[in-house]
C-alpha cells in the first residue's frame, strides 16, 4: 500500500464534473484506490472509483485528503491520481 496527502486546489472543491473526471481517470487501474478525509472531527473514506462516494465526502477547496492505493499497480495509480488532482481536474486553479 502507498499513500500521499494532497490538498484540493479547485475553487469549488470536488463537485460533480471534476468528481466524474477523477473517478474516470482511475477506473483503468486494478488497485483499490481510496482517499481518507477528516472534517469537524469526522473521519471518512471514499472509494475513488465511485462518483457518488467522492461527492458524499463533500470535499472543499483547501481541504487535504490522503490518497491510498493498494494492489499490483499501486505506484502508477497513486502518481496518476496526484497528477490529476494537482492539474485541477479540468478547472483553472
Amino acid at each position: 500500500m502507498v499513500s500521499k496527502k494532497v490538498t484540493i486546489l479547485n475553487p469549488s472543491g470536488l463537485h460533480l464534473k471534476n468528481a466524474t473526471i477523477l473517478s474516470n481517470s482511475v477506473l483503468k487501474y486494478q488497485s483499490l484506490i481510496q482517499f481518507m478525509y477528516e472534517e469537524d472531527d469526522v473521519q471518512g473514506v471514499a472509494n475513488m472509483k465511485s462518483i457518488l462516494s467522492i461527492l458524499a465526502a463533500g470535499i472543499c477547496q483547501g481541504q487535504t485528503i490522503e490518497v491510498t492505493c493498494s494492489g499490483e499497480d499501486e505506484e502508477e495509480a497513486l502518481q496518476a491520481v496526484v497528477a490529476a488532482i494537482n492539474s485541477g481536474l479540468g478547472e483553472e486553479i
